[in-house]
């Protein structure tokens, strides 16, 4: 699939990102490298080890990430897990249950961008 193609899958901006970018090359080269960003592996091992203090570091980095790259869907995913770890209280079950809540949103969008980056032509 074409990187264009890719942007319509997974609920990205393409147009933005192509302001961003300026070429098609570079948008797909930064792309392919989304997928070595350690930044939701982060997140997900703060939050398994309950540190939420790190789990909102890593998910504010890593809607930068998708911010930068215009993955719109995948960003508001994480957004929203941002501002919930962001005023999270680690003794609170209520705001744990938000946080996994969202996370199972996070991780179906980042599952699918991952996919689809294996799918773009080589």
């Amino acid at each position: 699939m074409d990187i264009r193609r890719f942007y319509e899958l997974t609920g990205g901006d393409y147009d933005a990102a192509m302001q961003r970018f300026m070429t098609e090359s570079r948008l797909e080269k930064f792309t392919r490298m989304f997928v070595e960003d350690p930044s939701y592996g982060e997140l997900e091992a703060s939050l398994a080890s309950d540190n939420l203090e790190d789990a909102f570091r890593a998910a504010h980095t890593l809607k930068g990430v998708c911010l930068n790259l215009s993955f719109t869907g995948l960003f508001q995913s994480v957004d929203a897990v941002t501002e919930l770890l962001r005023h999270a209280d680690p003794d609170s079950p209520g705001d744990q249950e938000q946080v996994n809540r969202c996370m199972e949103t996070l991780r179906v969008w980042y599952r699918d961008i991952i996919a689809a980056v294996s799918e773009l032509d080589s």
